[in-house]
């Protein structure tokens, strides 16, 4: 092949690449989408015969149900002096309950929870405490079944307190050895002062907290 050939070839071999990344839509971002309305599903609310509240928000599609038991009470109604008790409280939920008048384990209700296809989350939050599950409609009366149980007759057991006592310890030791996580709490004690909303559960008053105090919490505030 003739050099000048070969030369033509390289040069064409060379700019190829260049001509590769200036094409459109490779150097340069996708343009905006329209933006998609936000269309929200309709509420449905009624209240049962007990006085519980009831809201459903229906959305089609999957054959799913997510199921939310919610009780208004949060780390703003720990008795004076005993922070953290809410949130105790129901971290235990999920951790034994009387299901048909038999003590049932913290294990055996996480297993009777995934042969509904589906996992217990049990938190307490700023004004509210929840329990939730998400189950295929077919399950749905099992799940509040279950969700029915650990809400209104949980064991609080001494074992299962002790326990989750040892857990929050050992959070609050990698909070609080955290420069970041102290700040945070330092800006939110300082933002909302003396209200419950600025207290931080120390380690003391984790160590504090008993069985019985979680029971007055639980018979003063789960009810319709």
């Amino acid at each position: 092949m003739p050099i000048l050939a070969r030369r033509s070839l390289l040069a064409g071999a060379l700019l190829l690449p260049a001509g590769l990344l200036a094409a459109p839509g490779v150097d340069e971002p996708p343009p905006v989408a329209a933006p998609r309305p936000l269309v929200l599903p309709a509420l449905h609310e009624f209240t049962l015969a007990n006085g519980l509240r009831v809201v459903v928000a229906p959305r089609m599609g999957l054959p799913l149900v997510s199921l939310t038991l919610l009780v208004l009470a949060g780390p703003e109604a720990d008795p004076p002096g005993r922070p953290g008790v809410a949130a105790m409280t129901a971290t235990l939920w999920p951790k034994g309950a009387l299901r048909d008048g038999r003590p049932v384990s913290a294990t055996d209700l996480a297993r009777q929870a995934e042969a509904l296809g589906s996992a217990l989350d049990a938190r307490s939050s700023w004004g509210a405490s929840t329990l939730v599950m998400t189950v295929t409609t077919p399950r749905v009366d099992e799940a509040l079944a279950l969700m029915t149980d650990l809400l209104r007759r949980p064991l609080l057991a001494a074992d299962e307190l002790e326990r989750a006592r040892a857990q929050a310890l050992d959070g609050l030791r990698v909070t609080l050895g955290s420069p970041g996580d102290v700040a945070a709490l330092a800006l939110r004690r300082a933002f909302w002062g003396a209200v419950p909303h600025g207290a931080v559960a120390p380690p003391a008053a984790v160590q504090r907290l008993q069985r019985t105090d979680l029971q007055a919490f639980q018979s003063r505030w789960v009810r319709p």
